[in-house]
């Protein structure tokens, strides 16, 4: 697999600038402890997860609520295999396909087929990816409470997504939550820092032969500010353009397309609102406090501080030690401000 291949990575040897936190995620993993990967989006959550399984030889399941957004469902339908696992793979999403086992779970019944898969299953590790759009947030949260406290030794969770419905649950829970008074570990994945996406960008162009100079390497590490989504994106549009500019342009173009449809899927779940918009646009005339950002939007304190709070957990901004906020990404801050007309700062 190339370094510019945009699909998830699954080999540890194709997994770049992440060995500290594929350590780390590792023995976590071997402990046997849960683990929630926090960080903005396309920060490598997914393939840090699907790297540590495998780099220890452990089963592993993925359960990706963009392919199936019931929980127990999905999971049954993996445990349900011959095998009783599967092996993290390219094609390891759990397709969400009608199965003859009822799952219901309530405090006063547990699903008995999912019972006795749960009890034959071998030690396996399931990463629930973009755990935020499973349906039923109550259920997700007692089904996985009651894995944690009678499967523990046999199931260990990596749980990735931005941190609002079910994850704001499973990350912060109060004490009416399921999942209250679970230990579960919680890890930051940051940005790369400058060099290592230059680093990135130096060896993927050499890897495929395309012209490398250090100021194209400055430019698109400027451009995309170490979000290694982005930057892969850019990569792959470069192998085959051959042009940086051309590429830079297609990555903008094409990463307009997925935020716009990110965002439209927030707004279905009435999570993003105009509101959360406006303070987007305020923040693309670069960073500033709370205080700024009122006296900006004009919301009052309660309705400012819940709306940063969203857009904060859903990892579009974020803030500094000075408690200053900017916006994440920087493909991000320029689709808001071509969607809203907002002048360069």
């Amino acid at each position: 697999m190339a370094l510019f291949d945009t699909a998830p990575k699954s080999d540890p040897r194709f997994l770049y600038g992440r060995g500290k936190e594929l350590k780390a995620l590792s023995d976590y993993i071997k402990e046997k402890e849960w683990v929630i990967l926090l960080g903005p989006r396309r920060i490598g959550k997914t393939s840090l997860a699907e790297c540590a399984i495998n780099k220890l030889g452990l089963n592993g399941i993925v359960l990706d609520s963009r392919t199936t957004n019931e929980f127990e469902r999905g999971l049954v339908s993996a445990l349900a295999r011959p095998d009783s696992s599967i092996h993290i793979g390219a094609n390891a999403k759990i397709p969400n396909t009608p199965i003859g086992v009822e799952v219901d779970y309530t405090r006063g019944s547990k699903p008995q087929g999912l019972e006795t898969l749960l009890n034959r299953a071998k030690r396996t590790v399931v990463l629930l990816d973009e755990v935020q759009w499973f349906g039923n947030p109550r259920r997700v949260d007692m089904l996985l409470a009651h894995i944690y406290d009678y499967y523990h030794d046999k199931f260990t969770f990596i749980i990735t997504g931005s941190a609002v419905g079910v994850a704001r649950t499973i990350v912060d829970p109060g004490p009416r939550s399921a999942i209250y008074g679970r230990a579960i570990r919680k890890m930051e994945i940051a940005k790369w820092a400058p060099q290592i996406s230059i680093d990135f960008i130096r060896e993927g162009c050499r890897e495929k032969g395309l012209p490398y100079t250090d100021e194209l390497a400055f430019e698109v590490e400027k451009r995309l500010d170490g979000i290694p989504g982005w930057l892969t994106l850019f990569g792959f549009n470069y192998s085959q353009a051959k042009v940086s500019g051309n590429a830079l342009k297609r990555t903008a173009g094409e990463a307009f397309k997925i935020i716009a449809g990110e965002l439209e899927n927030l707004e279905k779940h009435s999570i993003g609102s105009e509101r959360q918009f406006a303070v987007l646009e305020a923040l693309t005339k670069g960073q500033q406090r709370f205080n700024e950002l009122r006296e900006e939007t004009g919301f009052n304190d309660v309705t400012l501080s819940n709306h940063l709070d969203t857009l904060e957990r859903l990892g579009y901004i974020a803030k500094d030690k000075d408690r200053s906020y900017a916006i994440s990404d920087p493909l991000l801050e320029a689709y808001i401000r071509e969607r809203h007309g907002a002048p360069k700062p």
